[in-house]
């Protein structure tokens, strides 16, 4: 286990200097406070990863306020609650506050040693996922975006309000859902989701609320909805713009009065974090009458918009050569380096598909690479099809188009037969001197013919 940061806040001497005692011979630092003052001072100065903090504390009403304190001014540390009443609910409370964990006086060593190793475990986990998140849409890269979107994320996962994640197909808003669930209370759960486009519309009543037994013909038995499973939980509706007029008007209900209704059954209570995104405008949905206005203002309390990658160019080398490093830990591999020619190749392509286009791009390279780097070649073995998405801009004219069309066909098949000019030719029922201009012309670079 790696070795961690602990404030220990506490005004109790002797346990205090036991639990240090003990802690330290594990390796991990130990910071004691045992008033207030020198608590809040502590963590103004550095950074702690476990915070263990005493629920009674003379200058203060109860543990809870410092709690509260502590866990909004620091989110990125494990709180982990000491009491020496043994009193049942104030664990409760100290859960529902925001505290991860809670332990009782007097404590065992064993049992404090796996408290925090548990918790330190778990923290690693949550960094190593919002990590992998910062990776997937470019935090590595140079963008000061990026390092925007990710502020955003840390303050939102604080609060229950509710998140609209926008922006186009591959750019990781998924991802994001789940950073701000990792970051927020309800973490200890797997994220409940669905993806709205993809359920019948006959079925989105049953599916989202549930129904009782009897409710309809072929209802044999009572069924839980998605918002139950989601009660004390993040709820992601992904491509929520596809959710049924009437349905909007029930979500309305939820977020305005935690309430749901299941199809055949009484008004319930739920407590559930809205996590909604989609690739379309919510505002001309508005405008076209398939959405509400008042919904769109409820779910757009906090607003995420994540970028195509052709508006952060810059992150296109650094998020790269991260995803070539995922791919060869995850399958025991040497990490390949990406040679300039490359490099040059996946700066200058436009990426359609945002992050999740480049990384399918460099496994597949990866998977059909046969030297130790990566190399421009290696991008063409194993593509099966050729995207026409350029040339489908409706700002070109209809000679524009079909020039986008002609280059694309030519570059693609190009690749595919290893930049041989005569098997291309042969391929597209040209003669190589046409192929040649042709090629030429649209500026396609030529590797040694085959």
């Amino acid at each position: 286990m790696a070795k961690i940061n602990i404030l220990l806040a506490d005004d109790d001497l002797i346990f205090c200097r036991l639990v240090k005692d003990i802690l330290q011979q594990d390796g991990h630092r130990v910071v004691v406070a045992n008033n207030v003052k020198a608590a809040r001072e502590a963590t103004s100065q550095e950074h702690f990863d476990i915070i263990m903090l005493d629920m009674c504390y003379p200058s203060i009403k109860d543990g809870f306020t410092l709690l509260e304190e502590f866990r909004g001014a620091y989110p990125n540390s494990t709180i982990l609650m000491i009491s020496g009443s043994g009193h049942i609910p104030d664990a409760v409370l100290a859960l529902k506050y925001g505290a991860q964990d809670f332990i009782e006086k007097p404590v065992e060593p064993p049992e404090l040693r796996e408290r925090v190793k548990r918790l330190a475990q778990r923290q690693s986990r949550d960094q190593e996922s919002i990590n992998k998140f910062a990776s997937i849409i470019g935090i590595v890269g140079k963008s000061a975006i990026m390092q925007e979107i990710l502020d955003k994320i840390h303050k939102a996962a604080e609060f229950d309000t509710p998140v609209l994640i926008t922006g186009e197909t591959g750019v990781g808003k998924e991802l994001a859902a789940h950073a701000i669930h990792r970051l927020s209370k309800f973490s200890h759960k797997p994220m409940v989701s669905i993806n709205c486009a993809s359920v019948p519309k006959e079925l989105f009543e049953a599916e989202l609320f549930g129904y009782e037994e009897g409710a309809f013909t072929g209802a044999t038995r009572s069924r839980m909805g998605y918002f139950e499973f989601a009660k004390d939980n993040s709820f992601f509706l992904d491509e929520v713009i596809e959710l049924p007029l009437v349905l909007q008007a029930k979500l309305l209900r939820v977020i305005s009065e935690g309430e749901i209704q299941k199809v055949g059954g009484k008004v319930m209570e739920i407590n559930t974090r809205i996590i909604s995104a989609t690739n379309q405008s919510l505002e001309q949905a508005v405008e076209s009458g398939i959405f509400r206005e008042d919904l769109l203002y409820r779910l757009n309390a906090i607003h995420i918009r994540i970028p195509p990658l052709r508006e952060r160019p810059e992150d296109i080398i650094p998020l790269a050569r991260c995803f070539v490093k995922d791919f060869c830990q995850r399958n025991s591999i040497p990490i390949r380096e990406i040679t300039p020619d490359a490099l040059s190749f996946l700066y200058q392509s436009e990426w359609q598909g945002n992050a999740r286009e480049l990384r399918n791009s460099l496994e597949r390279a990866m998977i059909f690479s046969d030297g130790k780097d990566l190399q421009l070649k290696d991008f063409t073995k194993g593509a099966s099809h050729f995207s026409v998405s350029d040339c489908l801009d409706t700002k070109h004219t209809l000679r524009e188009a079909m020039r986008v069309f002609e280059r694309n066909y030519i570059e693609f098949h190009y690749r595919q037969n290893e930049y041989s000019l005569a098997r291309t030719a042969e391929k597209l029922g040209l003669d190589r001197s046409n192929l040649h201009k042709k090629i030429t012309a649209y500026c396609i670079k030529e590797e040694e013919e085959k």
